[in-house]
């Protein structure tokens, strides 16, 4: 009659639902007396039932009591069972009292107890039922999917289904559990339901059929991972899940897991795991953990011990790349998740009073009654960020935490569906429904603000302590994985860090910029913090206008800009690598100075730059001028650096063109040997330059009565004075100024307390000029002087001399000395070497007489002369790298100076030193008073 009962209720259940029956009937043989319906194999889709979390039902005087919850019953492929029975209204409520006790998680229990004829229904704790479990040996087991003959069942959940205890032939037990993880397993609240066997010996061959068939037509294939969790604070302790994506029946054909961690492996395989992973039903679930509740495959707490960090797993041919996780952020538990969806709309089994978003066993997809969520999920697209704060967290007196401040710039949802990814790390926005309204304001903050009442959640993020831009991240939808991307612009720099605490953070309007006073929070800024957790209003940048006062490159490299006292705002300056740089300027300050960090030679109150910003590349600086409002452009270059800072020991100020900068007078007190004065009043040197495209010379400050003026060389110098022009400019004046040589090169001389040392310049040429000198060739024998008649008269180099620092020498043809030997250049070019007068605009080689086959650039021509020394006292003897060279003639029984290399006479002298292979060479049109005039070539090979 039993197997007859079966057939009939499969085949009215299947026709029912082709007519939207509220609910299945059976025949009128289900009385009063339980009865068990076991199915395998097939969905229940004809069952109209809710989609209901309870394990029971009541309608049309019918109770069934469920294996799994109904949302989930239906779904159930593989092993699953209801019992049924006729009751009045009166005992369907006692008999939902009681399942409903199996949600109480009150240390004390009711008591619960119900009975009929052949059934009894008791509640108890696990630790109760085990112990008279214990008392009892039954005839037939079946919990954690294996029945105690061997035989295993699948499902497609991975979740515990009713322990089934065959007791005698006749009387079979039922034991359901709570689904509770807050309670331990031995106080887990259960019912047992104890009542009529049904037909066990159909069941165990229905098992072994539809097993036999399901392994005969399976595919050979490997799950995915679907969900990984580690916490040992969290009621869900461990789990590794995998699924089958599949529509279709696999049977995964690995025995082992395998683990792979910093070059070791561990292997986990056991009898249960060859046992329940045979067989993987389309989208069906297989669950590893060492939680008992969970009854999944049990594993070892030693292979799940580093989930969440760079390792491997592989299943077969399934290889999962873990990486960083946080599975605690905040107080809040949050699994990794594969194909999933909203943490408020995922479905789950599983209840614990703890923040969790994740459902083991159950495909992650899955998702409750959309109907009971009148509030949308949030798409990423209409979340905002607002502002951004780096924390003040090392600062003891102020441990303000990091933030990132959003804004909904749409209509209410809910934010558990989105996903937040910084620096490739995951974090969910919420674990439970956070419902975000119109315009409403969430932050991601380090630490809780507590006490402010704001919407956030702590994150475990990682910012260091000095960032000076909003580092990029993504907002991701969970089920779809749909992201968007926020980028801030690279070349944009925000100086948030002033002394040694982050004073403001970032309001990202338009633009990003540090946070204006006047909407910073009252009760922060009055203690120099300029930022507004929680509340966010648009800001009217204010920006102003500067001017560099002085800078520094080395050492303790800073700049200080100056402002006008009453205006506050945002200020920038630009770096010649096209880097903008925000900061606020507060008002009533004139002067800010900008450092790498603070210090004693810099002081103590400064604004921090990136590491690198005065660097190599630091030749420019581009900003807006106070006073004009335009954008001013400074720029330099080594050379001039090294000279203005004398080598690094002085600060620079800049100058109005072509004067460019002066250097401080100021001697540093807590920085010995340095001159500078950062944040302090400055002091500048009087700089002195010859002008170029007009006569006379500029002074970036009045000379007054001090210094004095002359006018010569190291011959004989005459004082003289200056004719004023206007401003800073004036002219010197020479009108009884007389020299016997008219062709003798001539200089100016100053003087001045404020001139950090003499300044000259060269104030009249001679007829000959050196333009290029070879002074370490290859071959040391074959340094070379290249001098040309740039006088509109001939020039007899006879009457000249070639003098070095120690010595001199008379110049006379080549071929004099050498007579048989007819020289020529490596290029095989030869020269006029008989001949010793230059016409003008011509040229001549003064060689060392032991040399031959001489280098020759390409300015070198066949109608140059070929000169060399009497003796070996100068050019014969090596000329040194960077040493003075001069040109002298003989006149009247004195050597008069016609051209110099370094300008040796002169105030303002140097050396222009070259490597091995390298000769100099003058520029076009330059007069040679500094290195910078001279290029410098290598020769060629």
């Amino acid at each position: 009659m039993k197997k007859c009962l079966l057939i009939f209720i499969i085949f009215v259940v299947s026709c029912s639902s082709q007519n939207q029956s509220p609910f299945y009937f059976y025949d009128d043989s289900l009385g009063e007396i339980p009865e068990l319906f076991f199915e395998y194999g097939s969905k229940d889709s004809s069952l109209s039932l809710p989609d209901s979390k309870e394990v029971f039902h009541y309608e049309n005087g019918i109770f069934c009591v469920y294996s799994l919850p109904i949302s989930l019953y239906k779904l159930e492929l593989g092993a699953k069972f209801r019992i049924c029975s006729k009751l009045d209204e009166e005992s369907s409520n006692r008999w939902k009292t009681g399942f409903s006790l199996l949600k109480n998680l009150k240390s004390e229990y009711p008591t619960f107890l119900e009975s009929g004829k052949g059934w009894n229904l008791s509640f108890k704790t696990f630790a109760k039922w085990k112990e008279k479990r214990r008392e009892m040996v039954p005839v037939l087991e079946w919990k954690e999917q294996v029945f105690s003959t061997g035989l295993v069942t699948y499902q497609s959940f991975a979740i515990p289904h009713p322990i089934f205890l065959q007791k005698s032939n006749t009387e079979c037990e039922v034991v359901y559990r709570s689904y509770s993880l807050s309670v331990s397993e031995n106080q887990t609240p259960t019912i047992v339901f104890e009542f009529p066997c049904p037909n066990v010996e159909k069941i165990l061959d229905l098992v072994l059929s539809q097993n036999q068939s399901w392994i005969s037509s399976c595919e050979i294939d490997s799950p995915n991972i679907s969900e990984i969790f580690r916490h040992s604070e969290s009621d869900y302790v461990r789990y590794l899940e995998w699924e089958n994506t599949k529509d279709k029946v696999i049977c995964p054909y690995a025995e082992t897991l395998e683990r792979e961690k910093e070059g070791v492996t561990i292997t986990f395989q056991s009898e249960d795991f060859r046992k329940r992973s045979r067989v993987m039903l389309p989208h069906g679930i297989l669950l590893l953990s060492d939680h008992p509740k969970f009854q999944g495959i049990n594993i070892s707490k030693q292979f799940l011990s580093q989930l969440g960090t760079q390792e491997t797993i592989r299943f077969g041919e399934s290889i999962l790349y873990d990486n960083s996780f946080d599975f605690k952020q905040g107080g809040e538990y949050f699994a990794k998740q594969w194909r999933t969806t909203s943490c408020r709309d995922q479905k789950n089994l599983w209840e614990s009073e703890e923040s969790f978003c994740g459902n083991p066993g159950i495909p992650n997809y899955l998702e409750q009654n959309a109907e009971t969520n009148p509030i949308p999920q949030c798409n990423p697209s209409q979340i905002r960020l607002t502002e951004f704060y780096p924390g003040n967290e090392s600062v003891p007196n102020f441990p303000l935490p990091a933030y990132f401040e959003f804004r909904n710039e749409g209509t209410s949802c809910d934010l558990s569906s989105l996903n937040w990814i910084l620096n490739g790390d995951v974090y969910p926005f919420s674990a439970k429904e956070e419902i975000l309204k119109q315009n409403g304001i969430f932050l991601f903050t380090r630490e809780l603000w507590l006490g402010w009442n704001l919407l956030e959640r702590k994150k475990p993020f990682y910012i260091p302590k000095q960032v000076f831009q909003i580092p990029p991240f993504s907002i991701q939808n969970r089920k779809t994985e749909e992201s968007f991307s926020f980028q801030f612009d690279p070349n944009r720099y925000h100086l948030l860090r002033k002394g040694n605490q982050n004073r403001f953070s970032i309001v990202v309007q338009e633009k990003e910029f540090p946070h204006p006073r006047i909407t910073s929070d009252s009760k922060l800024l009055s203690f120099g913090f300029q930022l507004s957790p929680g509340v966010h209003e648009s800001n009217q940048i204010q920006l102003i206008g500067s001017s560099l006062l002085e800078f520094a490159q080395n050492p303790n490299p800073f700049l200080d800009f100056g402002f006008f006292e009453g205006e506050e705002g945002i200020g920038s300056f630009q770096s010649s690598e096209k880097k903008d740089y925000f900061y606020w300027k507060q008002s009533g300050r004139k002067m800010e100075t900008f450092g790498y960090e603070p210090n004693q030679c810099n002081g103590e109150n400064i604004y921090h730059l990136p590491s690198g910003f005065f660097g190599e590349s630091f030749k420019s600086l581009l900003y807006t001028d106070k006073d004009t409002s335009n954008n001013h452009l400074t720029v330099w270059n080594d050379s001039l650096l090294k000279e203005k800072s004398y080598d690094g020991s002085r600060s620079l100020h800049p100058e109005i063109t072509p004067i460019l900068f002066s250097s401080s007078m100021v001697s540093s007190i807590p920085c010995p040997g340095l001159w500078r004065s950062p944040g302090s009043e400055k002091t500048a040197s009087l700089e002195i330059v010859k002008l170029k495209d007009q006569a006379g010379y500029l002074a970036n400050s009045a000379l007054g009565n001090l210094g004095s003026i002359f006018f010569g060389n190291q011959r004989q110098k005459l004082a003289i004075s200056v004719i004023p022009l206007f401003s800073l400019q004036f002219n010197l004046d020479v009108t009884n100024v007389l020299f016997g040589h008219p062709e003798e090169q001539m200089y100016s001389y100053f003087t001045h307390p404020n001139l950090i040392k003499p300044v000259g310049f060269l104030e009249k040429k001679g007829p000959i000029q050196i333009e290029a000198i070879y002074p370490n060739p290859f071959l040391s024998q074959n340094e070379w002087v290249y001098v040309c008649n740039r006088s509109g008269n001939t020039e007899d180099l006879s009457l000249y001399l070639i003098e070095d620092e120690t010595s001199t020498d008379d110049l006379v043809s080549y071929q004099s000395r050498f007579p048989n030997e007819i020289p020529i250049g490596k290029n095989g070019k030869g020269f006029i070497t008989n001949d010793t007068v230059l016409p003008p605009s011509s040229c001549a080689w003064i060689v060392d007489p032991d040399g031959k086959d001489w280098y020759l650039p390409i300015f070198h021509s066949e109608s140059d002369r070929l000169i060399t020394v009497v003796t070996t006292q100068t050019i014969g003897n090596g000329i040194s790298s960077g040493e003075f060279l001069q040109l002298r003639k003989k006149s009247n029984g004195v050597s008069i100076l016609i051209s110099s290399f370094g300008h040796k006479e002169s105030p303002s002298n140097f050396h222009k030193t070259v490597s091995t292979g390298e000769y100099i060479w003058l520029k076009t049109n330059a007069e040679g008073t500094t290195p910078d005039d001279f290029e410098v070539y290598r020769e060629e090979n």
